[in-house]
């Protein structure tokens, strides 16, 4: 889930730097570094008041109607509502939005949280709401990964010069262990990633498979996390196959269906170890290789990470194979709707497998936006010329 914990941040008691002050409040919670899962942090205030000083109205009752239409949950509501609509029209709201969090996780951070006076209260959002996406996803600045012990404070594209060391040592105060992480161009204007058709279908792919047997709502959020960090544009594909799979009805249906499963791992591997002209550990690795792709990076994954089981690599190996020979045939012989959905749960539950082998071999910074960064670059360098 994605989970906002809410501030007020006029309240007397953050004092003047509101922002570590909450900090400092949630870390010393400890429910966090007891968390071995990954999650983003955002942090910023929830600016509904430049929302509404776009719009010709500019009424005081816009304003709370807007905040109502706003902090509206779909699953989870700890909203301390008293609070909170005190806040309306009178004061800023500071939030910490969670990326990729257990309900159960922010129910014991909100039960330590709740009787401090600032707290307005935690809600899910759903980022196919418009105005969640706008003042929460997009308006605030994503800062930290963080799983349990373990902190990355983020930066963008050499910006990291003069490292925020007041934070690091917040953090380090509360037990973490902190590192600094490139984030590339991620929710920069090279990014066309933050639109609502993109997160329209991240929830298609997250609707759909989280209905099938064996997977959850926690596995499908996990593996959605890693899936933006290697190239948003593989929900393309998954919402492509989500979108089939709901609607099937005939043989045909799930014949394009399991199509939409062999162009999943095709993409994978393009992201995970793009074509090559030369051969690795005998095999070819070019544009129609993707299965040797795949195992390719499965060697070089599971050796950088220090793996000495050689069966975790053989595993994930021997389930590559039986997942590509199941989309490119074995489906096809004896097609049926259970059949189609268990072969991509188990595609997910190995994609997650593969993720966390090794999560930062995982992570593509700049990847995702390589081709609006060319495109940039060269319009950089035609103006020069011009000029």
């Amino acid at each position: 889930m994605n989970i906002v914990f809410l501030f007020n941040s006029d309240h007397p008691s953050l004092g003047g730097w509101y922002g570590a002050s909450v900090m400092r409040r949630i870390l010393g919670t400890n429910v966090l570094q007891s968390v071995d899962r990954t999650m983003r942090v955002s942090v910023g205030d929830v600016l509904t008041l430049s929302a509404v000083s776009k719009g010709a109205n500019r009424t005081l009752a816009h304003l709370v109607a807007i905040c109502r239409a706003l902090y509206r949950p779909i699953k989870l509501n700890l909203l301390i509502t008293d609070r909170l609509e005190a806040t309306h029209g009178k004061a800023t709201v500071f939030c910490w939005l969670f990326q990729n969090m257990m309900p159960e996780t922010a129910h014991a951070l909100h039960g330590q949280l709740e009787s401090d006076p600032a707290y307005l209260g935690a809600m899910d959002i759903d980022f196919a709401h418009p105005g969640q996406l706008a003042l929460f996803r997009n308006s605030l600045i994503e800062a930290y990964r963080l799983r349990a012990t373990r902190c990355s404070v983020f930066y963008q594209m050499g910006e990291n010069e003069d490292p925020d060391v007041a934070i690091r040592e917040i953090f380090e105060e509360h037990g973490f262990r902190v590192d600094y992480e490139d984030t590339g161009a991620r929710r920069t204007i090279f990014d066309n990633y933050d639109t609502l058709e993109h997160f329209n279908r991240v929830e298609d792919f997250k609707r759909v498979f989280s209905k099938f047997p064996g997977l959850s709502d926690s596995q499908t959020s996990d593996v959605t996390l890693t899936l933006e960090e290697l190239h948003p544009k593989l929900f393309d594909a998954f919402a492509s196959a989500a979108r089939a799979l709901e609607r099937a009805e005939t043989e045909e249906d799930l014949a394009q269906a399991a199509i939409s499963g062999r162009r999943l791992l095709e993409r994978t591997a393009d992201y995970l170890f793009p074509a090559q002209e030369q051969k690795r550990n005998g095999r070819d690795v070019g544009k129609a290789q993707y299965r040797n792709r795949l195992w390719a990076y499965l060697q070089e994954a599971t050796s950088e990470a220090d793996i000495s089981d050689p069966l975790v690599l053989t595993t994930l190996g021997n389930e590559l194979d039986r997942l590509v020979k199941l989309f490119n045939a074995g489906l096809h012989a004896d097609p049926s709707l259970e059949k189609m959905h268990m072969a991509f749960r188990d595609l997910v539950l190995w994609l997650a497998q593969v993720i966390e082998a090794n999560p930062s071999r995982i992570r593509r910074p700049y990847l995702a936006y390589e081709d609006e960064l060319v495109r940039f670059i060269k319009q950089v360098g035609h103006d020069d010329s011009e000029g």
